[in-house]
């Protein structure tokens, strides 16, 4: 227990820490920033003008739905004429009767997806009524991909509109649980805490009906419901509802007998509940308490956790420190998420200073906090890169290569000087690897990696890149229906098929760090791709970079072409 704790509070402090700045800096910071959010909305009105030059309407719609998102908080008007255009080539696209055409309805599927979530976001209204009227007739969609169709609309409308996000809930509900449901409820619960209390209430409903003892699966989700909704809505009727069946289940499973529980699984799963079974009904639940454990942590899912992750991620520094309370028994991990939020402004001293003002219930806490921000420190404030050198000159080329790679990014903008030192050898070493695919993905790294500290080396290494991909892109369209339909319509299809449409691929989804290290330059650089279906994603993918900013790692997976 005392090596894990220590494992996931290493794994919470090695993160990027940037310096501290200045009010001067701030100031100056969010103007440069709305100057290029200007440049990017710019671009986008530039490339909505070109949208109907393109052949393939695949692209057209895969380019204009994103076109839309992107641009309708600088101007609706544009964006919901773009969406208009889009609904209706998917609708036409859906309807086609060819039978050679399937493939393709299978691709328009997916887009219209991804373009009812993305006008749910903004009209969700609007996006219900386009989904209701391209429903497909001949292709057929499982009862499953609905379903989490269903949720991903539904988290969406959530903050906007949660009486159609209940709607969509108890559709999905209609078709049976799923692990899904506990994210919308989570999510629900964020925003309209009273639509929540009500899909509670319709998930218990539904439990009488299901089998638990003989469905693992069932009997998971409502245990993870059980602990997932707990820390805010324990006193929710349906709250108690849920507990109070499995109190009846457990004991007439026999789980109040303490030999019994030695040859059933599902008795020593609801031991993981029976902390809350005692605050809802410690009378009945006394037979039980023989059961109690907590998760397997740091490597079973916790509520807590999850909890702790999602506030780092959205809220602050104050959001972190009231969750401690509410977790006594996570409270060194708490405090773990506290520290890294306070490192990530390079304020140090602070960081100390509330480390050692904390109370650890672990004695090996403190002392490992301790070590890591001074650890944290070292790295932003000295060059190791020697050491790193030094470890990689005792492996074979691809060992130190992967050392370099990997330590580079660890110390990424923590350290500039050091992590282009790295970065620097680990390119002698990877250019001397014979071309093909793996070279060229981490050549694509190695310019991103410079890119994050700033490094104009990021530009002169993505130029012989794009060069290559052009002279890669056009032998594949010599090769299309040989190797891979690579085209369509005469146009290059973006869903990263094959080998070189991975590639393409890669570099579309970390354009972020390209357009935000020097946005004219990589526009520039962008403009050199020889297909203009190509630029154009390209230069889409640019725009949405500074919009939307760098990835974050996000809770729970969410799918976006």
């Amino acid at each position: 227990m005392k090596q894990s704790l220590r494992c996931l509070l290493l794994l919470l402090l090695a993160v990027a820490l940037v310096p501290a700045k200045t009010f001067s800096q701030q100031v100056n910071d969010k103007q440069t920033d709305e100057v290029l959010r200007q440049k990017a909305y710019k671009l986008l009105e530039s490339l909505a003008d070109e949208i109907g030059s393109l052949q393939s309407n695949e692209n057209r719609v895969r380019i204009g739905s994103n076109v839309a998102r992107s641009l309708w908080p600088h101007n609706e008007a544009k964006a919901r004429e773009i969406f208009a255009t889009v609904t209706k080539e998917i609708k036409t696209a859906l309807e086609d009767d060819d039978p050679d055409h399937y493939e393709l309805k299978r691709n328009f599927l997916k887009l219209r997806e991804d373009t009812a979530l993305r006008i749910g976001s903004f009209d969700p209204e609007w996006a219900l009524r386009f989904v209701e009227e391209s429903k497909p007739t001949d292709v057929k969609v499982s009862d499953e991909d609905e379903k989490r169709f269903n949720i991903r609309l539904a988290a969406v409308f959530a903050g906007k509109k949660p009486e159609l996000s209940l709607k969509l809930a108890r559709e999905s509900l209609a078709r049976g649980l799923s692990e899904s449901q506990l994210f919308l409820i989570y999510e629900l619960n964020k925003k309209s805490p009273g639509h929540a209390s009500v899909l509670l209430a319709e998930m218990v409903k539904k439990f009488p009906d299901e089998d638990i003892r003989h469905s693992m699966e069932h009997e998971q989700i409502y245990i993870s419901l059980a602990r997932l909704v707990e820390p805010s809505m324990g006193r929710d009727p349906a709250f108690r509802d849920l507990i109070n069946f499995f109190i009846d289940v457990a004991l007439e499973a026999g789980c109040g007998d303490k030999k019994h529980q030695d040859i059933d699984a599902f008795c020593y799963r609801v031991g993981l509940i029976v902390p809350l079974i005692e605050k809802v009904d410690a009378k009945r639940g006394a037979p039980l308490k023989h059961l109690a454990r907590r998760s397997a942590f740091p490597y079973e899912w916790s509520p807590e956790l999850t909890q702790y992750a999602d506030v780092y991620e959205t809220g602050s520094l104050d959001d972190l420190l009231a969750l401690i309370p509410k977790f006594p028994e996570y409270r060194d991990v708490g405090q773990g998420f506290v520290i890294r939020k306070i490192l990530e402004s390079g304020d140090f001293e602070r960081a100390r200073k509330v480390a050692n003002e904390f109370t650890w219930d672990n004695p090996t806490s403190k002392p490992a906090i301790a070590e890591l921000i001074d650890e944290a420190q070292r790295i932003a404030n000295e060059d190791t890169s020697k050491e790193a050198l030094r470890i990689a000159a005792i492996s074979n080329e691809d060992d130190a290569f992967e050392h370099l790679f990997n330590k580079a990014t660890e110390v990424g903008a923590k350290n500039p000087q050091t992590t282009v030192k790295l970065l620097d050898r680990a390119s002698e070493l990877w250019d001397k690897v014979p071309p093909g695919t793996r070279q060229m993905q981490y050549q694509i790294g190695i310019a991103m990696r410079y890119c994050q500290v700033k490094s104009d080396r990021c530009f002169t290494r993505l130029e012989p890149i794009i060069r290559k991909l052009n002279e890669l892109v056009s032998a594949a369209a010599q090769l299309n229906n040989f190797d891979n339909n690579y085209l369509r319509n005469g146009e290059w299809k973006m869903t990263a098929e094959g080998g070189v449409g991975s590639l393409l691929n890669m570099l579309a989804q970390n354009a972020v760090y390209f357009a935000l290290c020097d946005f004219d330059r990589a526009l520039a650089l962008s403009a050199q791709f020889e297909r203009r279906e190509i630029r154009m994603m390209a230069q889409l993918k640019l725009a949405q970079g500074v919009l939307d900013g760098p990835p974050k790692k996000r809770l729970f997976a969410d799918e976006e072409h």
